[in-house]
C-alpha cells in the first residue's frame, strides 16, 4: 500500500471514530458534509479528508456551503465532467466523487472552494490576480479549464489548493501568487481588499 494513502487512512480513521454519522457537521461553522456514496472504505477516506482539510481554511471562505460527496450525482453528467470534483454557484454547494482517487479528496476540496472564492468574492474583476497569472511559473501555466471554466478560474483555485496543501510548491512555481493567496488565506476580504493589501504590503 502506498506510504501516503496509508497514512491518510489511518487519519481517516481517527476521525471516523468521531464522525460516525451519514451527515456530518464541520467544526466550522456554516459547513456541512454529506456523505452519500455510503460507508465504505473509499467514501470514509474521502470524507474525513474534506472534514479535515476544512479546519485549514478560512471559514468566511466556507459561509452556507454544503459539501456532497456523491460519485453518481447528475452534475457531473450534466456539465459533462470527467472531474473529481464540481462547484455548483446555483446551490453553493461542492460534489466530490469518492470513487476517483479519494485520498486526494482534500486536494478536490480546496480547489472547490477556490472557486468558491473566485465567483463569490469579486476575484473575477482583479487584474492584480490577472497580472500575477499571467506570469506564473511553468507548474501553474501547465493548468488548463475545465468545462464551463475560465482559465484565469482555474489557476485560481488551483493557486488557492496549493497554498492550502503543499504552499512550498506553490511558493517556488509562482512567488507572486504565493503571496497574493497568503493574503488571502491570513486577511480574508473580498478582490478590492486583496488587491489594495497586495498593491501596498507586497515583499520585495
Amino acid at each position: 500500500m502506498d506510504p501516503r494513502f496509508r497514512s491518510r487512512l489511518i487519519a481517516a480513521i481517527i476521525l471516523l471514530i468521531v464522525v460516525c454519522s451519514a451527515f456530518s457537521v464541520s467544526p466550522v461553522a456554516g459547513f456541512r458534509l454529506e456523505n452519500r456514496d455510503g460507508s465504505g472504505t473509499e467514501a470514509a477516506l474521502a470524507e474525513a479528508l474534506v472534514l479535515q482539510q476544512s479546519t485549514k481554511i478560512r471559514e468566511e471562505f466556507m459561509e452556507n456551503l454544503t459539501v456532497y460527496i456523491d460519485s453518481e450525482n447528475a452534475v457531473f453528467r450534466q456539465q459533462n465532467s470527467t472531474a473529481s470534483g464540481l462547484y455548483v454557484p446555483g446551490e453553493n454547494a461542492i460534489y466530490i466523487r469518492s470513487d476517483r482517487n479519494p485520498s486526494q479528496a482534500d486536494e478536490v476540496f480546496a480547489e472547490q472552494v477556490g472557486y468558491r472564492v473566485y465567483h463569490a468574492m469579486g476575484f473575477e474583476e482583479s487584474t492584480v490576480f490577472a497580472a500575477l497569472a499571467a506570469n506564473s511559473g511553468p507548474y501553474l501555466a501547465g493548468i488548463s479549464a475545465s468545462s464551463g471554466e475560465e482559465r484565469e478560474a482555474a489557476l485560481f483555485a488551483d493557486a488557492f489548493m496549493l497554498y492550502h496543501t503543499t504552499p512550498a510548491l506553490l511558493k517556488k512555481d509562482a512567488p507572486g501568487v504565493y503571496a497574493y493567496m497568503d493574503l488571502l488565506a491570513k486577511n480574508g476580504g473580498d478582490a478590492v481588499a486583496v488587491d489594495d493589501l497586495y498593491l501596498n504590503y507586497r515583499p520585495e
